[in-house]
């Protein structure tokens, strides 16, 4: 019975990300969303996002490290006065300082709890912070301590730049455009059309500057062009601003924008969208996507014509450009193929193997990987297996187009088995005997392909079945079991020579079939449907399901405790844990992820998830957190958590519901849906929500409330 061998994406940990309670281990940067990035010189840039990620280069974006910050909150901005000091900001009104060039961030009192956008600084003592409601903070002590100012706005302020010492400006929600002269002392506004968010501001010189930004989506249902984006200009300083081009309607929206003198400039935004002027802003050029990822940040730094620029985005994009734009360059340490298979034949020696032939050696349990050359490059492998009680040095690994590779030096060398098959080979595993390691390797259209020499000679035994067969486990030396497509199960009793079919009890598609002893054994997959067995695979029994998910690897350290790993593209990643023997799921939340393919766990508590794109999440408690979502300090209470396409709100007595309204907020602040409060008890419809954070603002007469939920 295989005790370490299953379904898993590779974990290579150059750096451990951690956010609640899961490791990010692969790749580097972690494929959270990166939102900020400043260079207070060519040499020193940093870059910050989710989940309180930090990353610092001292060799002009060559190389980036990680920082601790001391928080799992979302970064928004980063701004260093100096080559040692340095301010980051983000949600919750949380700010983040530095004395030591980043190696150090304490916290700082901003005396405000809501989010904040952007920040900068002026000299090396005196800088701003913009945020929702109209905030604008300042600081004349190098960001030790923070003071509110009065913009005479209340719109969610997104970005603010200082052309001078005392002349700045900050743009937000609905067209705000907000100036001061005398260093923030006052504001006055110089408003556009009040229906364009405007996300970001720049000043290539005093009276010359520029603001980007969109057409609200919720402002027009009817449909005129939500997905336009706006650029205006001014050049008398700010005090009047004219739409000097619109783009669009298109798929994406322009989010950031960067000049580095009066001619030249730089927008990016969503869906890689990435623009280049040459006149000023007159006219803008769609170049080629540094990304197809979004693009939230780009900065440029001014070094003779070909300047050197970053952009920052989603799923941890750093890219970098040292011709004006023309290229760019991602920065990426580790891997990010779609790995689909580990085997651990000792607990510190492990293998990953992937996408294009990919396979990784471990020997510190994880810790660090090396990539080892397999000869191969066209064919994705499925499933890799080590011989754990005769020969850890000695694999096999599956995939595509019949593929199967052998190693006997502990994957220095990989030999190319000769197959008589092109299906794609799903899954694989050995069982050791008194005669010797017997393999079964298990694929498409029925295939099943057996050996009995240790993977050097493989011949095909009939399935009795034309289904995908994708997964296989032998629960002692001469009984296995295969699953597969449409419910359908096969066991063996004599060493995988003869199969029959078993009642699974299900007819959906199963993708990975697990015993943790000789006698309990669990399979799962579409429709987050899990089947049991208590009897060695004699009979089996619908446990419950995992909601709404697709679950492609499941394991179970011991007969209760068990994990699902799962999802699919459109809603994002799962992962679910049950205490009790799958009679009930408990969906556990790590943050943003995408689909999870693979599931391993050591032990009740020590586990490892992994999924698209080379994310690689590690606990080492059991994954139990729970976002603190359900109920906040006044008592406002939201479930379920996560949240489906539908939440519950529930509003204490002592409050009353005279002209109360409930609106929800998006991470930007836009408002996405407002109605009223008639009951204490009242449901709210997210159909039509991307998964993702949102925020949940209840007011009434007498109270103000915020909660945030986590959509799934």
């Amino acid at each position: 019975m295989k005790k370490f061998t299953l379904l898993l994406i590779a974990m290579i940990s150059f750096v451990t990300f951690k956010a609640q309670n899961w490791e990010c281990v692969n790749p580097f940067p972690p494929a959270w969303n990166l939102t900020g990035v400043h260079f207070p010189d060519a040499s020193h840039g940093y870059v910050v996002g989710d989940f309180g990620t930090i990353l610092a280069t001292t060799d002009g974006g060559t190389n980036w490290t990680p920082r601790v910050s001391g928080t799992s909150k979302q970064l928004n901005a980063v701004c260093f006065p100096t080559l040692e000091s340095g301010i980051a900001v983000g949600m919750d009104g949380i700010i983040l300082k530095t004395e030591n060039g980043g190696t150090d961030w304490v916290s700082v009192n901003s005396g405000v709890t809501g989010h904040l956008s952007s920040v900068v600084f002026t000299n090396a003592t005196t800088g701003y912070i913009a945020g929702w409601y109209g905030v604008i903070l300042k600081t004349t002590d190098g960001g030790s301590h923070w003071n509110a100012l009065n913009t005479g706005v209340t719109k969610t302020l997104l970005s603010i730049c200082f052309t001078e010492a005392k002349t700045g400006f900050a743009v937000g929600m609905d067209g705000t455009i907000i100036k001061t002269t005398d260093a923030g002392l006052t504001w006055s506004p110089k408003n556009t059309e009040s229906d364009v968010e405007l996300t970001s501001v720049c000043f290539p010189g005093q009276n010359t500057g520029y603001a980007v930004g969109n057409v609200v989506f919720y402002k027009h249902p009817e449909g005129p062009a939500a997905d336009t984006s706006y650029i205006y200009k001014t050049m008398d300083a700010g005090e009047t601003w004219v739409l000097q081009n619109k783009i669009g309607p298109e798929h994406f929206t322009l989010r950031s924008i960067y000049f580095t003198d009066f001619n030249i400039g730089y927008a990016s935004g969503t869906y890689g969208s990435y623009f280049k002027t040459v006149d000023g802003g007159f006219s803008w050029l769609h170049e080629p996507n540094p990304a197809t990822l979004q693009l939230n940040a780009v900065l440029f730094i001014q070094q003779g014509l070909n300047h050197t620029g970053y952009i920052v985005g989603s799923e941890g994009l750093i890219t970098k450009t040292t011709d004006g734009g023309t290229t760019w360059s991602k920065f990426i340490k580790g891997s990010e193929s779609w790995f689909s298979a580990i085997s651990f034949p000792t607990a510190q020696t492990g293998y990953v193997a992937g996408e294009t032939g990919t396979i990784m050696k471990t020997t510190n349990g994880g810790s660090n990987w090396e990539l080892l050359n397999t000869g191969i490059k066209s064919r994705w492998l499925k499933s890799i297996t080590f011989f754990v009680t005769t020969d850890p040095e000695t694999g096999i690994a599956v995939g595509d187009s019949g593929t199967i590779l052998k190693t006997t030096d502990g994957g220095s060398t990989w030999l190319k088995i000769y197959t008589d098959t092109y299906e794609t080979l799903r899954g694989v595993t050995f069982s050791a005997t008194p005669q010797g390691d017997r393999g079964i390797a298990v694929g498409t259209n029925g295939m099943i392909l057996r050996t009995i020499d240790d993977g050097t000679l493989w011949y095909e035994i009939p399935s009795g079945t034309k289904q995908h067969l994708n997964s296989v486990d032998f629960i002692e030396p001469s009984t296995a079991f295969i699953v597969g497509d449409t419910g359908t199960m096969l066991k063996s009793t004599d060493e995988g020579i003869t199969w029959s079919h078993v009642l699974s009890g299900t007819t959906e598609t199963l993708h990975s079939i697990y015993f943790p002893d000789h006698t309990t054994g669990y399979a799962a997959g579409s429709n987050g449907v899990v089947v049991k067995t208590v009897d060695g695979g004699t009979t089996w029994a619908p446990a419950a399901s995992v909601p709404t998910t697709v679950i492609f690897a499941i394991c179970f350290p011991d007969v209760n405790t068990g994990y699902a790993a799962g999802g699919d593209f459109s809603t994002g990643g799962v992962i679910a844990k049950t205490t009790d023997g799958g009679a009930s799921w408990a969906t556990l939340s790590p943050p943003n992820i995408n689909m999870m393919s693979a599931a391993f766990f050591t032990d009740v508590n020590t586990g490892i998830v992994a999924g698209y794109g080379g994310v690689i999440l590690k606990t080492t408690n059991g994954g139990t957190f729970v976002p603190d979502i359900p109920k906040d300090n006044h008592g406002l209470i939201v479930y379920p958590v996560p949240a489906g396409d539908h939440i519950n709100l529930v509003v204490p007595e002592h409050i009353t519901l005279k002209n109360a309204r409930i609106t929800v907020c998006d991470v930007h602040g836009r408002t996405l849906l407002e109605q009223p409060v008639l009951s204490y008890s009242t449901q709210i419809s997210l159909s039509g929500f991307c998964s993702g954070i949102y925020f949940i603002k209840f007011t009434s007469e007498n109270e103000n409330l915020t909660s945030k939920i986590l959509k799934q």
